[in-house]
């Protein structure tokens, strides 16, 4: 959900670089005392538990933090505040005080985090080269290093960073729609799907398209639920593969 004030933040390298952890650990620590009385503490999210106790992550934070917070201890930071591990599972979507650094992260772990709506600061290391770049484009975090943010430059001929649906009439449809959806719910309604449903037709038969990435990306950033964000592309790409036209049209 994008929360006004939420930062974020993308570390160069990826999850296989103990000088990325360092660094994604280092600033999100720093910036903990900086802003104690502001938050509840910071989340170490990782992909599952045993990735705590991975050598890179044991390196960087030493096998005795990693070994507490692989027993789900909170480890405390010197400013009143504690470090606690959590993963994709058991990060539960709601409202949270945090700072996330975010290791190994993947798009399914950034739908989760971007799905809380109180966060102070958002620290992405990601699983692998070109992992979120995906969520790079979808919300111009800042990235160390880099002359500014990005935001607003082209890559394939696309504005990335701002404008995330090419079609103006898609995006017109899917905010209309969306006015009617509760979208913090976890996954769509009968009635709502159907709606969807017959709307993506109606766009699929007069010609309008949209990358799937790109609709993911919209309706992420626009507060949809992550599940419920997945399930729009999955019915996106259903209508889009269909090949008997008279299912198409049939968008009553």
């Amino acid at each position: 959900m994008e929360t006004k004030g939420t930062k974020r933040v993308l570390i160069p390298g990826n999850g296989q670089n103990n000088q990325a952890i360092a660094m994604a650990m280092k600033l999100g620590i720093e910036l903990s005392k900086k802003v104690a009385n502001d938050i509840e503490g910071v989340a170490l999210v990782v992909p599952t538990k045993k990735s705590i106790r991975q050598p890179l992550l044991e390196t960087v934070v030493s096998k005795r933090i990693a070994m507490l917070l692989h027993k789900g201890q909170q480890v405390p930071m010197g400013c009143g505040l504690g470090l606690r591990a959590e993963t994709t599972r058991t990060y539960k979507t709601g409202s949270h005080k945090d700072i996330v650094i975010a290791i190994g992260a993947d798009s399914k772990m950034m739908n989760k985090v971007d799905a809380m709506s109180n966060l102070h600061t958002i620290i992405a290391v990601p699983q692998k080269d070109g992992a979120l770049d995906g969520w790079a484009a979808t919300w111009s975090p800042l990235i160390p290093g880099a002359k500014k943010k990005v935001e607003g430059q082209k890559k394939n001929n696309k504005v990335v960073g701002e404008q995330l649906l090419s079609d103006k009439v898609v995006e017109t449809a899917l905010s209309a729609l969306a006015g009617s959806i509760d979208l913090s719910k976890r996954g769509l309604a009968r009635q709502d799907r159907r709606q969807l449903e017959n709307m993506i037709k109606l766009l699929r038969q007069n010609n309008h398209q949209e990358d799937p990435a790109n609709v993911l990306a919209w309706a992420v950033k626009s507060g949809w639920h992550p599940e419920t964000a997945d399930e729009l592309v999955k019915i996106w790409e259903n209508v889009f593969s269909l090949k008997d036209s008279q299912r198409i049209k049939d968008a009553a």
